[in-house]
Order: structure tokens, then C-alpha cells, then sequence
């Protein structure tokens, strides 16, 4: 039998009485021997043996604790050494160590080395998440990048060929390549946006002002957009004013986004519905069309940068994968969130809070 193991289990439910004990059995043998009527020398004799053996007993109990101690004390600084040469992952195990008055300062260092562990190791998959992110972005740039310039080029060197004289081409190739150069433009401008937005340098400005001007001048400058594809631009408001509190000018880029895109996606002789409804504290802004719809599996991702339901679509329209995401960072921007519900065949809602005045 393993005596000093028998006696750390023995100490973690009686840790108290193990030192108090050797004090008590002195003293009861004490009074049997004078209840025996037993003769000094043999009454001492017998109190100085089982003295001895209860010395004995406790110094084998600390020097079990003594181990498991320095065990403990080991662990730990093993642990350490691991997590400092990036083993973020490695954690003591708590449950290896008895809840004794003895331990219990070992045991909550063990549960402050795994805090102050976890940390690191949330600091390290952030990164791999950012170096992930990263990668996608500088990819789908690239990609982005590449199209408009290519088929520029492709065009520019046709006319260098020999088309630059053909009356015919010249002015169909030359529009197509402005074209290209707009998109290109427009792409960059989203570009640097939604960095502006994600690194924290674009600064928002706040004021309650009417959203009903705001939308009606969106309504405006998409009206042609709008007629060029028989779609009815409606706008449903309160009777008085509609005002909110937010940045003017981001508010105006998330309406255009959000009409445009409904413009874009929807059906011929189709409709957009631009809802302003009041609420208390928020109001609710929404916009609604009856195009192609979205469907399930794609509607938890349409806000991601460069996402796209249908890409062929998406480019034939002229659309560069950011305007919802950064559609989502203004909204965020302004404490509230965004939300999509569609229907494949029906038609699409995207809507949005706002706070309003008192």
C-alpha cells in the first residue's frame, strides 16, 4: 500500500483534524494510563512512542503535500514555457489537483495560467481569421481588377489593329471601353469605402434631419435607370415628416445601393416600394421589389464583400460584389442592423432602423 498517497487522501477530508489530532490521542492515552493506574516511567514511555509514531505520520503527510506541490509548481512553469514558444493550446488540468486549504492557492494560479492562456490562443485564430480574410479580399480585387482593365485593353488594341479606321467599330468600341473605365471607377470608389469603413477613418456626422427629401432625390436620380426597364419607383410615407437621426450623405449612399440594386434585379413593367413607416424609438425604412428574388442558402451571404447570387448577372448589370457589405457596415455604423427577407419568383425586402425624433 502506498502510505503517503493513503495519507493525501485521508488529509483532503480531514486535513483540519490531522493536526490536530496527535495533540488529542496524547492526551486521551494520557488520562488511560492514569485511569489504568499505570506507573509513570511505563505512562511516559508509552506517550513518547505513540508521540513518535504521530510525528512520524505527519511528516510523511507533508512531505506528500510537499510533492505534490513542487508537482504542481512543475506544471506549471512547463505549461508556461509552452504557451511562451506558442503552444497556445496546452492547459493544466485543474481536476489533478485536491481542493485542500494546502492546494487551493495552486489551484486558482492553474485556473489564472488557463485565462490569461485562452487569450493567445483567441489573439492567434484572429489572425489566421484576418490572414484568411485577407487573402480572399486581395484575390476577389484582384480579380475585380482585372476584368474592366482586360477588356479595355482587348478593346484599345483592336482599334490600334487596324479598327480605328473602320467607321463602323470605331464608336462601338470606344463607348465600350468608357464603359469599362466607369466600372472600373465606380469598383475603386467601393473600394476605398468599405476600407475607409472597416479600418475606422470614415467618420460618420450626426444629426436628426427629414428622410423623406432624401429619398425622394434618390427617387430622382434613378428615375431614368427605372424607365429604361418600365419599373414603377413608389414611395410609401408618413403623412408629415419622417425625421431620423444618422449621417446624411452615408444615408443617401445606402438608399442608392439599395433602390439601385432593386432596379437592377428586378423583373420588366416590375415595381419598387420604398416604405417609411414610424416606430417608437426607431423607424423603419425599407425597400421592397418584385424581382427575381433570392434564394435560402444565398441570403445569410449577399452582405459578404464580393458575393454574388449570379455572377454573370451581377456583371452584365454592373455590379461590383461590395455595395451591400458596405450597405451593412453604414448600417452597423449607425447601431442598428439590417435585414433581408425574399422569396425566388416574388420578389425581395431589405430593411433597416433608424432612430427618430421624440
Amino acid at each position: 500500500m502506498n502510505i503517503p498517497a493513503l495519507i493525501f487522501r485521508l488529509s483532503s477530508r480531514f486535513h483540519l483534524w490531522l493536526y490536530v489530532l496527535p495533540t488529542l490521542m496524547i492526551a486521551a492515552i494520557g488520562i488511560v494510563c492514569m485511569i489504568l493506574g499505570l506507573s509513570p516511567v511505563i505512562s511516559i514511555a508509552l506517550l513518547c512512542f505513540i508521540a513518535i509514531l504521530l510525528s512520524a505520520w505527519v511528516a510523511a503527510l507533508h512531505r506528500a503535500l510537499e510533492k505534490r506541490r513542487n508537482e504542481s509548481l512543475s506544471n506549471i512553469i512547463e505549461v508556461c514555457r509552452a504557451i511562451t514558444d506558442g503552444a497556445v493550446s496546452v492547459r493544466l488540468q485543474e481536476h489533478e489537483l485536491q481542493n485542500t486549504p494546502y492546494l487551493r492557492p495552486l489551484r486558482e494560479v492553474y485556473e489564472w495560467v488557463n485565462i490569461l492562456a485562452d487569450k493567445p490562443q483567441k489573439d492567434v485564430q484572429e489572425m489566421k481569421r484576418l490572414v484568411r480574410v485577407r487573402s480572399e479580399f486581395l484575390a476577389n480585387v484582384s480579380h475585380e481588377l482585372r476584368t474592366p482593365i482586360f477588356t479595355i485593353q482587348g478593346f484599345l488594341e483592336t482599334l490600334l489593329d487596324g479598327a480605328l479606321d473602320d467607321d463602323s467599330v470605331r464608336k462601338q468600341f470606344v463607348e465600350k471601353a468608357f464603359a469599362n473605365t466607369q466600372r472600373l471607377n465606380i469598383l475603386l470608389s467601393d473600394l476605398i469605402d468599405i476600407t475607409r469603413i472597416e479600418s475606422g477613418e470614415m467618420r460618420l456626422s450626426f444629426r436628426f434631419f427629414d428622410m423623406i427629401p432624401l429619398v425622394r432625390e434618390v427617387m430622382r436620380n434613378l428615375e431614368q435607370k427605372a424607365q429604361a426597364r418600365s419599373i414603377d419607383l413608389r414611395l410609401q410615407r408618413p403623412d408629415d415628416e419622417f425625421i431620423v437621426y444618422g449621417d446624411r450623405d452615408r444615408l443617401t449612399q445606402v438608399m442608392t445601393n439599395l433602390i439601385e440594386n432593386a432596379i437592377k434585379y428586378n423583373v420588366e413593367h416590375g415595381s419598387v416600394i420604398i416604405h417609411l413607416q414610424h416606430g417608437s424609438p426607431f423607424g423603419i425604412i425599407s425597400v421592397q421589389d418584385t424581382g427575381i428574388g433570392i434564394a435560402d442558402e444565398h441570403q445569410q451571404r449577399v452582405f459578404e464583400r464580393f458575393y454574388r447570387v449570379d455572377k454573370g448577372r451581377s456583371r452584365a448589370v454592373g455590379g461590383t460584389g461590395l455595395g451591400l457589405a458596405i450597405v451593412k457596415h453604414i448600417i452597423e455604423a449607425h447601431k442598428s442592423t439590417i435585414t433581408l427577407k425574399s422569396e425566388l419568383g416574388k420578389g425581395t425586402t431589405i430593411s433597416f432602423t433608424l432612430q427618430v425624433e421624440d
